[in-house]
């Protein structure tokens, strides 16, 4: 069964009350998931991506795969 991946990035701050969806990006299954998350993350700026995966190519159906913490993007308001 093959599966789809996309991967969402999102800006937080937890002083400002702050979770906001910025981007969606879809994975190359065959090519490192680990550095093309790192490269959206770098490109958003983005402290925390969730990728979701889907057995439909639509991504009606999307279940929660992984989540990847950025700390050198995270928010430094509070500093």
């Amino acid at each position: 069964m093959t599966r789809y991946y996309i991967a969402v990035t999102y800006d937080v701050c937890g002083h400002n009350n702050l979770y906001e969806e910025m981007s969606e990006y879809a994975l190359d299954s065959s090519a490192d998931m680990d550095k093309q998350i790192k490269e959206f993350a770098k490109i958003d700026f983005a402290p925390l991506i969730k990728v979701y995966h889907s057995v439909t190519s639509d991504f009606k159906e999307l279940k929660l795969y992984k989540e990847y913490e950025f700390k050198e993007y995270e928010c430094g308001c509070n500093q």
